[in-house]
């Protein structure tokens, strides 16, 4: 078997929502590990990310992931793969007629929402002004800057995947869009995947809502990275999401501050820019 269709990025723009809506329809397999990060793993590894993965390095692992091996087509949703600049030629040797779902944010919201991720599970203290300011002293300050900001620059991250797939396998997702009309974009993919447009996945399931930990004892507990690694090895995936639920409550999501949102406008401007002119689109919602 090959993987069929890759929803590549972008982090926090939804793809956590669609990789569950599609995994429901009986024609496609989803990989069992939403993120295996198969094509980004020597990347990630190399640059020594901050967060756990549990390291799927060979193709025998990745397609490991696939237990259904009777479905019409297979997909995985690694958000990583949309940033390195290896992937999308990897994937196009794998699979030459592979199809990828790209999905976008605004780049503000998108950095600020990737934070506050990085903030609930206890991978980073320093607030976000010194993040994107470069003034953290956090052993980790770079990474976070460039899972913030630099994966948030989208035109260059986009331009890679034209050069090697024709924009006909590739489809792009407005963050907005989904939101406001969930089952008619899961539509729309299923048309693009070539898949019955008849089913209709429960998509009043929220998924990877806002939560925070329970009490500061969780929080400082769960701050230890390794423990996370021991978590994600012992048990199953299925298994970590229960103990998450667990540990974590819904809360009321912090609002970004309006001179950071100033800050980050000029920081983005330029790439919005690119980013019209790569797909013809106009983009400068995002940074009135």
């Amino acid at each position: 078997m090959k993987v069929d269709f890759f929803i590549v990025g972008a982090p926090k723009s939804g793809t956590t929502s669609l990789y569950h809506y599609l995994n429901e329809h009986p024609e496609i397999e989803m990989s069992s590990q939403k993120e295996p990060d198969y094509f980004s793993d020597k990347a990630i590894h190399d640059q020594g990310m901050y967060y756990v993965k549990n390291r799927i390095n060979t193709l025998e692992k990745y397609e490991s992931l696939f237990v259904e091996k009777e479905k019409v087509i297979y997909g995985e949703g690694s958000v990583s793969y949309l940033f390195y600049d290896n992937v999308a030629e990897d994937i196009k040797k794998y699979n030459p007629n592979a199809k990828i779902i790209i999905m976008l944010r605004n780049p503000i919201e998108r950095a600020f929402s990737h934070y506050l991720m990085d903030f609930r599970l206890g991978l980073i203290n320093d607030n976000f002004e010194n993040i994107i300011a470069k003034k953290s002293k956090h052993k980790n300050a770079h990474l976070f800057y460039q899972q913030y900001i630099e994966v948030s620059k989208y035109a260059k991250q986009i331009q890679r995947y034209l050069d090697f797939f024709e924009k006909n396998n590739v489809l792009f997702i407005d963050y907005e869009d989904f939101k406001k009309n969930v089952s008619k974009t899961v539509g729309q993919v299923y048309s693009f995947l070539n898949i019955s447009t008849e089913f209709a996945a429960d998509t009043n399931t929220k998924h990877n809502t806002f939560t925070m930990p329970r009490n500061k004892v969780i929080k400082f507990i769960y701050s230890f990275v390794f423990l996370r690694r021991i978590l994600i090895f012992l048990f199953p995936i299925y298994l970590v999401k229960n103990i998450r639920v667990f540990l974590f409550k819904a809360d009321r999501k912090p609002e970004l501050l309006k001179k950071t949102r100033s800050q980050l406008r000029k920081i983005f401007n330029d790439d919005v820019r690119k980013l019209e002119k790569v797909l013809c689109k106009d983009y400068s919602k995002w940074i009135k």
